[in-house]
């Protein structure tokens, strides 16, 4: 579709390169990944929970089993903001190659000090209410913040330095003593001085005039649709969509996400359809660009060697959502023939699932984050709380399958064709 030497994929790549060269980019998407294995296993208990079949809820709640699944997810997604502030800490101190669990701690310590306190009866407690996805934007800001004043006073050697007899852990452990009280000290401050405001607390303020208007920017279809059109068309020219914008996914729709499974862990209705949970249930029907029907196509339908041959080396990965083989093999880069099947598949998705998640015929998607993970479709609805929406992938392999199907045809004939006239040559 696109020349590779031509002025605007030369222009993507610039994009992209500048992109991969904003070092908080790189952080922010690191240290969210890195909480993704927690945020996992949150949603897996959660699930076991709240299973939604009458028999099973009748007999984990008889043998006990319903309050000890809840904890899993009360101790993970319910407290992410607490986990988030201390990963991304961590990776942005370790990318300046400064030993990064001290900080980490601080910067925890820092967040709790900016959380309001509760009272009952003369006991004092932390709520969940900000340590969860309410707390998520305070968490980001916290951590670079307090990364960028603990690098910046390490380097500038604002520290108790020790003789070199001294242990490396005790010099560290010192060295880190000045740049922590200072860290303390100015949370405290800032703790004092929005207390002082009509909001109360820094929580309350960026909920409100940050977090809330960017997650109703994202919590829309359209706004799905034009994440996923954009990350096509980057495929398209051969540019990985998902790295450039990981970001912000991760910021914008990972919140929605979080707020489903918290209501999800707690039995009550889920706020958001839209999320990353909804966008990889409707898109990734064996990976990005709803490929798995394309797939069985070349697997068993083919009459072209390349296409048959290919099909069936990329199906086992395929079937577990990774379709790179088919992606670079057929190839679907710079490729106008799938262009549109490609681009438009995921997106005839969404709005399919939109629509039957909003009329109550399937249920909306528990916010369980798989991103990256290999799962073949049906077992990703039942991971989001429903045998309902493993059917509705199965529904959407169909729709794809169908969309793709003239495109194959015409791909394959012209492969047989070409393949024809190589053994008529062979044979002369």
């Amino acid at each position: 579709m696109f020349s590779a030497d031509s002025p605007l994929i030369k222009k993507l790549e610039k994009l992209n390169e500048w992109l991969d060269s904003l070092s908080f980019l790189k952080v922010l998407t690191s240290g969210l990944t890195m909480i993704l294995p927690v945020i996992i296993v949150g949603a897996f208990s959660s699930l076991f929970a709240n299973f939604p079949v009458e028999s099973y809820q009748e007999f984990i709640q008889r043998v006990g089993l319903k309050e000890i699944f809840t904890l899993g997810g009360q101790f993970s997604t319910n407290i992410i903001s607490l986990i988030a502030v201390m990963s991304i800490t961590y990776v942005y101190v370790q990318s300046k190659k400064i030993p990064a669990i001290i900080p980490s701690i601080i910067s925890l310590i820092a967040f709790l000090i900016l959380t309001p306190l509760e009272s009952i009866d003369e006991t004092t407690y932390i709520s969940f209410e900000w340590l969860g996805s309410a707390g998520f934007f305070v968490a980001i800001l916290t951590a670079f913040a307090i990364g960028k004043i603990y690098v910046i006073m390490i380097k500038n050697e604002w520290i108790l330095k020790m003789p070199k007899s001294v242990p490396t852990m005790v010099s560290q452990s010192f060295a880190s003593l000045v740049p922590s009280a200072v860290i303390i000290l100015i949370a405290m401050i800032l703790r004092y001085l929005f207390s002082l405001t009509g909001f109360g607390n820094i929580h309350s303020v960026i909920f409100t005039l940050i977090q809330t208007p960017i997650t109703n920017l994202g919590n829309s279809l359209v706004a799905l649709i034009i994440i996923t059109l954009l990350s096509r068309l980057l495929w398209m020219m051969g540019i990985h969509g998902m790295l450039v914008l990981m970001p912000i996914l991760l910021t914008v729709f990972m919140p929605l996400d979080l707020q489903n499974l918290e209501a999800y862990t707690n039995g009550q209705p889920l706020p958001n359809i839209v999320g990353l949970a909804f966008w990889i249930l409707c898109t990734s029907i064996g990976g990005g660009g709803a490929t798995l029907g394309l797939n069985f196509l070349m697997a068993f339908n083919a009459k072209s060697e390349q296409y048959k041959t290919l099909g069936k080396l990329s199906l086992p990965s395929g079937i577990f959502g990774i379709n790179e083989p088919l992606i670079y093999g057929i190839p679907i880069v710079f490729n106008a023939l799938y262009a549109i099947p490609y681009i438009f598949a995921p997106i005839v998705n969404l709005i399919i699932g939109y629509f039957l998640i909003q009329s109550g015929l399937v249920p909306a998607p528990s916010g369980a984050s798989i991103l990256g993970m290999p799962i073949p479709i049906f077992f990703v609805g039942l991971i989001q709380g429903s045998w309902k929406l493993g059917v509705m992938q199965i529904f959407f392999l169909v729709i794809n399958t169908i969309m793709y199907y003239p495109f194959f045809k015409a791909g394959d004939r012209t492969l047989l064709l070409k393949e024809q006239e190589k053994e008529a040559e062979y044979e002369s």
